[in-house]
């Protein structure tokens, strides 16, 4: 029997077999933002996620109890636990320093049969000392997780005050690194806006990378073209929230990015697959 056997297990249902690629779909915005738009009813957004079949939710344990129905059955979808929180991204009220707490344990993803668990890890906080709390955290994570043999997913992230998503390379790069070296199993990135310097991000990894969705992008054909270039160079799926339960019709998008994902098709087939869906 495999050291990693429960491991390996967990991490099947998230990564489709054939293709190894994988599509998550982030729906635990609420702990950080509250009941913002496309998921006031979170139970009501689930559903019409799943119905456009990915591979993953990745929710919080209370969305995991609360809407439970959507993760039974052999066609159901994966499920990453949430294990901590932050309020940087928070307007109101706005954050003094901000903070970064744990949520949920390992133990816990067990008990709630989660496939994976995810953490932050950030890069630019104001003080050396609140970096390296969040680095000795995931640290003691990552160690509870090879204990229990589950999937850790790592989701490095750059920031700056009043800023949703930094992109800068060289400092996801760095982040990357980091988070690699604690021992993530996967990686939950943001593209860095062409796919040479992503590239390079892949290249810097030990673990698959999920190109992050971030903040809602303007139109449908620029959110599969990140996709599609994200897909080129070696990532191995996506992690999205708002630029699926933001859209007008979240199963047809899905279909879409299902499409360059798991199918290899380019930009405009994606498109044309799309606009067929949203025609019915």
């Amino acid at each position: 029997m495999g050291k990693e056997l429960g491991k390996e297990l967990r991490l099947s249902r998230i990564f489709n077999p054939t293709t190894d690629r994988s599509i998550v779909v982030a729906m635990d915005h609420g702990m950080f933002l509250g009941a913002i738009a496309g998921i006031e009813n979170i139970l009501k957004a689930v559903e019409n996620v799943v119905e456009g079949q990915p591979d993953a939710l990745q929710i919080t344990a209370g969305v995991a109890s609360f809407a439970s129905q959507f993760l039974k059955g052999k066609n159901a979808p994966g499920f990453v636990l949430r294990v901590d929180a932050t309020n940087i991204w928070r307007s109101h009220p706005e954050p003094k320093e901000g903070y970064h707490a744990v949520v949920a344990s390992v133990e816990d993803a067990v008990r709630l049969n989660a496939n994976a668990v995810v953490a932050f890890f950030f890069v630019g906080y104001e003080s050396d000392r609140q970096e390296a709390e969040n680095l000795e955290r995931l640290a003691n994570l990552a160690s509870q997780c090879r204990l229990w043999q589950m999937p850790l997913v790592i989701e490095p992230l750059v920031i700056e005050k009043g800023a949703h998503a930094v992109r800068d390379p060289k400092r996801i790069k760095l982040a990357v690194r980091i988070a690699s070296e604690l021992g993530a199993d996967v990686l939950k990135v943001d593209y860095t806006g062409d796919p040479k310097s992503f590239s390079e991000v892949v290249d810097a990894a030990t673990a698959p990378i999920l190109v992050r969705g971030g903040p809602k992008m303007e139109t449908d054909e620029a959110v599969l073209q990140m996709v599609k270039e994200a897909i080129d160079v070696e990532a191995k799926g996506l992690v999205f929230g708002r630029n699926i339960w933001q859209h007008k019709n979240p199963a047809a998008m899905l279909d879409a990015l299902r499409a360059i994902v798991h199918e290899n098709a380019t930009v405009d087939e994606a498109m044309k697959r799309l606009k067929k869906r949203l025609k019915r």
